[in-house]
C-alpha cells in the first residue's frame, strides 16, 4: 500500500500543480472577458432602443382600434358602462405611448 502512495503522489502534485496554472489562466483571462462582455450587452440593447419603441407604438395602435370597437359595439347593445371602456382605452393607448417615449430615455 505505501509502495502505490509513493508511485501516485508526484503525479498527484504535477497535476494539482497543473490545475492551479489552468485555473489561474482562466481566471485572468475571464476578468478580461467579463468587461467585453458587458460592452457588447450595452451595445445589444442599445441597437434594440428604436425597434422596440415602434413595436410599443404598434400594440397602443392595435389597442386603440379594438377599443374603438368594443366602445362602438357597447354603444350599439345599450351598455351602462361605455365610458369606463373608453377611459380605459385612453389609458392603454397613453400608457404604451409613454413608455415608448421613456425607453430611450431610460436606456439612452
Amino acid at each position: 500500500m505505501r509502495g502505490q502512495l509513493s508511485y501516485h503522489a508526484p503525479r498527484l502534485i504535477l497535476a494539482t500543480v497543473v490545475f492551479a496554472f489552468a485555473f489561474a489562466d482562466a481566471w485572468a483571462a475571464g476578468a478580461n472577458t467579463g468587461a467585453t462582455g458587458f460592452t457588447t450587452a450595452t451595445t445589444e440593447i442599445e441597437s434594440y432602443k428604436e425597434p422596440v419603441s415602434n413595436l410599443m407604438k404598434a400594440i397602443a395602435a392595435v389597442i386603440a382600434l379594438v377599443g374603438a370597437f368594443n366602445v362602438y359595439f357597447k354603444m350599439q347593445n345599450g351598455d351602462q358602462d361605455v365610458k369606463k371602456t373608453i377611459m380605459m382605452t385612453i389609458g392603454g393607448c397613453v400608457a404604451f405611448i409613454a413608455m415608448s417615449q421613456a425607453l430611450p430615455m431610460f436606456f439612452g
